[in-house]
């Protein structure tokens, strides 16, 4: 059965009409890269290859991962909190960081790094927040 993450790539690569080897060559990812997704053979792909497929498709990881609605038209409606305690975990792990690299993001970057980050980590069912994704996702806010 196909997840969550298979069903919105299939959604968004027939709505630009792109092929997969588009999509692979577009986003910068290795060959088959897109293809192992949707097979399924590739069950959590790294934070930066679906940033990389998310830009090229003009959506969020968040909405890649079927945490935000498709409904055309309509604001996509906001993840519930299932794990407040992974909320603050996303939210602590931002603010020593902030605290590190003296700041330099607007309170929308910060609001969308936490978000990012709590629907990633509950995507990978992890019960901890990937410290490599909030470094990551804060460096490519913090360039943008």
């Amino acid at each position: 059965m196909a997840n969550a993450l298979q069903i919105r790539l299939k959604h968004y690569m027939q709505e630009k009409n792109l092929r997969t080897s588009d999509l692979e060559k577009l986003s910068g990812i290795k060959t088959s890269g897109v293809r192992n997704i949707l097979l399924g053979k590739t069950k959590h792909p790294k934070a930066e290859t679906l940033q990389a497929i998310a830009e090229v498709l003009g959506c969020s990881i968040a909405e890649l991962l079927g945490k935000e609605d498709l409904t055309q038209g309509k604001t996509p409606e906001s993840p519930k909190v299932e794990n407040p305690q992974l909320l603050l975990e996303a939210t602590k792990s931002l603010v020593s960081l902030l605290e590190k690299e003296s700041g330099g993001l607007t309170l929308d970057q910060a609001c969308a790094i936490i978000k990012e980050t709590y629907v990633y980590s509950t995507q990978n069912d992890s019960k901890n927040v990937d410290q490599q994704f909030v470094k990551w996702f804060f460096a490519k806010q913090k360039s943008s």
